[in-house]
């Protein structure tokens, strides 16, 4: 057993690794440059001992056979020298280590040969000149050889144990010294061969493990890098994948015109926004909403073509950076195209939803030459389109260029606007039309700007919200209708105007309950009006503030009603005091039979709902009649009164009244 167990171990070194292919690369690497030492120094050792010997020993062994070994020695090593040696291929590898095994036995046993034949001759030194020959050689090959094991076990054995054996039995008791001394240096070098192996293939797997573990941290970056530029959800590109991409478009652009006489490339950069997205995910849930994103995404990408990039930026907001179009035409065909598309219904989970979608394109280098302002540019087009062209695409045109520089001297106006000073409060009343007495009155803003004379509350409030500065307006105003409120009779309620971004700030609400406190006021008094804009925005936020306010006595009313997107959930929800009929319903009341059907179900909901229904933008007498004919009690409208900076406190006329 312990026989078998040593010759498998001979066996498993002398043994080429094939399963090993990264070592058998790396010995084959360190060979090709060791073995052409190797055939050197064998030449040269071989050479001085032909020269010791020349003279005492036979031509044939000092020249003749010198001459074939060095013959070999020298196209063996100029062999290897020129050999550019492919370690790609394992199956090269694997030949030329059979080779080399080979090439160790012939060599070591036409060496060893040669030396035993050259040792019969000679006196003593010339004789140890040939163990001095054995040792130095085969300790040199050896080292040369250290990197395949194979090979050089076997030149110990056959070299070595030839002459040990050779020594051991020659009856000179100085040569069986040698023989041993030799066994023990065999032993020596053959520890040292299967320690060096070991040391040499634990550093290339080593190796191999650092390469496969750099390996997997490239490829677990490139995947990192990857997903930071995707978006999770729908798969497209995602906001920073978008803004990368635009800024490349405009400088491939740019570098292209400054090579080609000015001469730009034409490409557009397109903005998307999902309308009642919103409110779809406040009924149906966030996963409906997730879903319908998805939805929206793979639409928008079968319609754009394999050079657009498509960018979900957050939201329901997508980008398209488009390549290069023929003119503004097609763009505003693929634009209805693209909203068209997203107009159709989807079916989510057996949920059947249909909404809309509105488009902004700018395009380069027409309107802008520099990403920021390209995304700018497209961001005004969908502002526009979303307020004034819903579900339509629009381009964006030097007009637009004007209103954006308008907005822009709005906003720089209000930032050095003395406010306290330049903001005042106009006032309209709502009157009863059955008892023709001033039910309450609206609080309006108005802005007499120093730079640019009397500002539209409709122009500068969006700037404002926008800048993050209606806050500051909203405290400054509301301020000024609490001083002026102490000096009207107690009975006189005043509805006061919150932002989207008021409602939704529990700092904000927090502060006006203060304040109503603060000045003595009754909370029932006021009443502040909201519009569905603050509920798109933040539904839980904004149905926290409202109930806020309510516990503390105030109330609240819905502005803007019936042009919004799910209006009767709010309704219902929200506990509104009173809803304001938007005057879009109202203009069209004398011709239009749908609008005065409308405007008879808000009043009768209202009524069964017990709250107060103010009708809005009343400005003919056949509108008063036929708001009255409905039902409505509560109107207000320039027929009426004109918003004033002295609130009306005076009865109705009797005409005014109903009759």
């Amino acid at each position: 057993m312990a026989t078998g167990s040593v010759w498998h171990k001979v066996a498993e070194i002398i043994r080429i690794h094939t399963d090993k292919p990264e070592l058998m690369r790396a010995q084959v690497k360190a060979l090709s440059r060791q073995i052409p030492v190797l055939y050197g120094l064998l030449l040269a050792n071989a050479v001085a001992l032909a020269y010791t010997h020349y003279g005492t020993a036979p031509d044939w062994l000092t020249i003749y056979a010198v001459l074939v070994l060095g013959a070999c020695c020298i196209v063996r090593g100029y062999a290897w020298l020129k050999a550019g040696v492919d370690v790609s291929d394992i199956n090269v590898c694997i030949g030329h280590l059979r080779r080399i095994r080979v090439m160790a036995v012939v060599i070591s046993v036409l060496f060893t040969a040669w030396a035993i034949t050259m040792f019969g001759y000679g006196d003593p030194y010339q004789q140890g000149h040939v163990a001095y020959f054995i040792s130095i050689t085969v300790v040199g090959c050896i080292f040369c050889l250290v990197n395949f094991p194979p090979a050089a076990l076997l030149v110990v054995v056959i070299v070595l144990g030839t002459f040990v054996l050779y020594f051991g039995f020659s009856g000179n008791e100085v040569y069986v010294a040698i023989a041993v001394n030799m066994a023990l240096v065999s032993a020596m070098i053959i520890q040292i061969i299967t320690s060096y192996y070991a040391a040499f293939s634990g550093l290339v797997t080593s190796r191999i493990d650092l390469e496969r573990q750099h390996k997997t941290t490239l490829e677990l970056s490139e995947q990192n890098e990857a997903l930071a530029f995707l978006d999770p959800l729908t798969g497209l590109s995602n906001r920073r994948a978008f803004f990368a991409y635009l800024e490349d478009a405009v400088a491939t652009a740019a570098a292209k015109a400054d090579t080609s006489a000015g001469q730009h490339d034409r490409f557009a950069v397109a903005m998307i926004d999902l309308d009642g997205f919103k409110p779809v995910n406040d009924v149906h849930g966030h996963p409906i909403g997730d879903e319908l994103l998805m939805h929206a995404g793979e639409r928008l990408r079968h319609i754009l073509s394999g050079d657009a990039l498509l960018a979900r930026l957050g939201g329901d907001e997508f980008g398209i950076v488009l390549g290069e179009y023929s003119d503004a035409t097609e763009l505003i065909a693929l634009g209805k195209q693209i909203c068209q598309e997203l107009n159709r219904p989807y079916m989510l989970s057996n949920v059947s939803v249909q909404l809309s979608a509105s488009l902004g394109f700018a395009t380069y280098p027409a309107v802008a030459r520099t990403s920021n302002g390209l995304f700018e540019r497209a961001d005004f087009a969908l502002y526009h389109a979303k307020k004034n062209m819903p579900g339509e695409a629009v381009l964006f045109a030097a007009h637009h260029e004007t209103l954006i520089r308008h907005d822009s001297q709005i906003e720089q106006a209000l930032r050095k606007a003395d406010l306290s000073q330049e903001l005042s409060l106009h006032y309209q009343p709502v009157f009863d039309v059955e008892t023709g007495a001033v039910n309450s009155i609206e609080a309006l803003a108005r802005w007499d700007s120093a730079l640019m004379g009397r500002v539209s509350p409709g122009t500068f409030f969006p700037v404002a919200e926008k800048t993050g500065q209606v806050g500051m307006l909203t405290k400054i105003l509301f301020e000024k209708l609490l001083r002026e409120m102490r000096e009207w009779p107690e009975h006189i309620s005043v509805s006061f105007n919150l932002s989207a971004r008021d409602i939704v700030l529990s700092d904000t609400t927090e502060w006006l309950i203060e304040q109503i406190k603060a000045n003595g006021i009754a909370p029932d008094r006021l009443t502040f009006e909201v519009t569905e804009t603050a509920f798109l925005r933040d539904f839980a936020a904004a149905r926290t503030s409202i109930r806020y306010l309510r516990n503390h006595g105030a109330r609240v009313a819905m502005d803007d009603f019936g042009i919004g997107y799910s209006s009767l959930r709010y309704v219902h929800e929200l506990e509104f005091d009173c809803l304001k009929v938007d005057r879009s319903f109202i203009a069209p009341l004398a011709s239009t039979e749908r609008s005065r059907r409308i405007v008879k179900t808000i009043i009768d909901m209202c009524t069964n709902l017990e709250i107060d229904c103010v009708i809005e933008g009343i400005e003919t007498q056949s509108q008063r009649d036929i708001v009255i004919e409905l039902g409505g009690r509560l109107v207000q409208g320039y027929f009426f009164a004109k918003p004033a900076k002295q609130p009306v406190l005076k009865r109705l006329p009797a005409m005014l009244k109903k009759q």
